[in-house]
């Protein structure tokens, strides 16, 4: 009896032992596979970046409509070493990004390397040289630029200089970003009129406004109000100098707030300083009057710093444009 009850013990225990090295070899088959699984997504996840590493793409153009007024089509050009797809293409301002739409639903968006696309824009968006185009690939690599320099290229100015040099105090100021264009008495700007680079106006132009690009590089926050000003000052005859005003942006208190290492673009529209509803003033446009001639611009800020601590101290300044526009 002793000796079968012993046989017992041992068959249980070999039983038991296959099913110990059954649960080790699953373990370690888990343990392998998952190890697998691991590598291959880790390989995968280099060549995928490796791959995004040799994307790099540029908007190279961009169409308006007969009038001038909407976008049509956008070209961009594959500056990689690896073919892209286009999936998306966005517009955005100051206050928000928004989706124009996937090119590659509606025709072949893939792009060799040296090789461009132009890509027709279904949706229906209002040019805005102050707006951003934005193209995006299937990896996610970006690139944007203003609409205006696809539109028109680039401003020249009169001499040569360093863009990122020529800066006075806390700003700085961009010059392939000046442009002015046709406004009505009220201060409405002209639809049917584009964005044209601000070197150059016609003389008799009439109602306009100026649009110029600056940065913040100071360490603090300004904001600027309304008796900020552009100037242009003939150089035959200084007296008849002609002043455009800041068109706020925030209409509550009239002013436009400038954040540190933020570029903003600023709109000079007014005769006068706008006025505040209870002031009973009435707003009227700037006309450009100037006979044939060449005039310097300075521009005037008011505003204050926005200190650290929560406090304000009061910001003034004149800074000469270092360019100069021509009435022709």
């Amino acid at each position: 009896m002793k000796r079968k009850i012993l046989q017992c013990r041992r068959g249980i225990s070999s039983v038991i032992s296959v099913i110990s090295l059954l649960l080790a070899f699953s373990v370690l088959t888990g343990l392998i596979l998952a190890y697998i699984d691991y590598n291959l997504a880790t390989q995968e996840q280099m060549k995928i970046e490796q791959e995004r590493s040799q994307e790099r793409i540029v908007l190279s153009g961009l169409e308006l409509d007969e009038d001038q007024i909407y976008l049509t089509y956008v070209t961009i050009k594959n500056i990689g070493t690896i073919e892209v797809r286009i999936r998306a293409i966005y517009v955005a301002n100051s206050s928000e990004t928004t989706l124009i739409g996937d090119p590659s639903t509606y025709m072949a968006t893939n792009v060799a390397p040296t090789e461009s696309l132009r890509i027709p824009i279904k949706s229906k968006v209002e040019f805005c040289p102050t707006a951003k185009i934005i193209a995006a690939t299937e990896r996610g690599i970006k690139t944007g630029e203003y609409e205006a320099p696809l539109v028109f290229g680039p401003s020249q100015p009169r001499w040569k200089y360093n863009p990122s040099r020529l800066y006075i105090g806390p700003l700085m100021l961009q010059f392939d970003a000046f442009w002015y264009r046709k406004t009505s008495q009220e201060g409405v700007l002209d639809p049917g009129d584009p964005w044209h680079p601000g070197w150059t106006i016609p003389k008799g132009f009439g109602y306009c406004a100026w649009n110029i690009t600056i940065m913040n590089i100071d360490d603090r926050n300004i904001t600027i109000n309304r008796f900020s000003s552009f100037t242009a000052v003939p150089n035959d005859s200084p007296s008849s100098k002609l002043s455009w005003y800041l068109n706020p942006t925030n209409q509550t208190d009239l002013t436009q707030f400038l954040q540190v290492n933020e570029t903003r673009t600023i709109l000079y529209l007014w005769s006068t300083p706008k006025t505040l509803p209870w002031e009973g003033g009435t707003d009227s446009a700037q006309k450009m009057n100037l006979p044939e001639t060449t005039c310097m611009v300075f521009l005037t800020f008011f505003g204050v710093f926005h200190e650290r601590d929560g406090s304000t101290t009061t910001y003034a300044q004149t800074i000469p444009f270092e360019a100069a526009i021509t009435v022709v």
